[in-house]
């Protein structure tokens, strides 16, 4: 009897119902996947640019970030169209997951050490300076992440398509 009774409790909790709902977790798969290949190409088109951005959090070495900014915008590129498009969603979810804490950890590093400088967020265009408020952003993405990794089963997917053929 008590199963029966903490399944029912399961079923009606408003976050399990959301959390479960197929089409939220397409929504905010596809909006994470937009946001990240909108946030990729201005950075792809100008890499350098961008990695004058990286080099105001005094983080890395200099000689590093000309290869640093090529390969994050990139990898925000493809971790966003494989999210559009539903392809490996946990394995993109999770990629995108690790950019955004390292971005995370970056602007909270230059709070600690009291910079502020623009982010790069989206490269030389439409970026914001640190502070609070990206953090804040930063770890509402974050959730999204692991909601999408978690909770994702591929609605609207080519993975899902493509093994049901198969």
């Amino acid at each position: 009897m008590m199963s029966n009774e903490s399944s029912t409790v399961a079923s009606t909790n408003p976050l399990t119902i959301l959390l479960t709902n197929k089409v939220f977790l397409f929504v905010l798969r596809v909006f994470l996947g937009v946001l990240m290949l909108y946030s990729s190409i201005h950075k792809a088109q100008n890499p350098d640019e961008f990695a004058i951005a990286i080099r105001g959090y005094k983080l890395l070495p200099v000689g590093f970030t000309n290869l640093f900014a090529l390969f994050i915008a990139w990898s925000e590129a493809v971790a966003g169209i494989m999210l559009i498009l539903g392809v490996m969603t946990r394995k993109a979810a999770g990629a995108v997951l690790i950019l955004l804490a390292m971005f995370t950890f970056a602007i909270i590093a230059t709070m600690v050490r009291g910079m502020v400088i623009d982010c790069g967020c989206f490269g030389s265009e439409g970026g914001h300076q640190t502070g609070t408020t990206l953090v804040i952003r930063n770890l509402f993405l974050i959730a999204a992440a692991v909601m999408t990794m978690l909770f994702d089963r591929g609605f609207w997917s080519v993975s899902t398509a493509f093994s049901r053929r198969g």
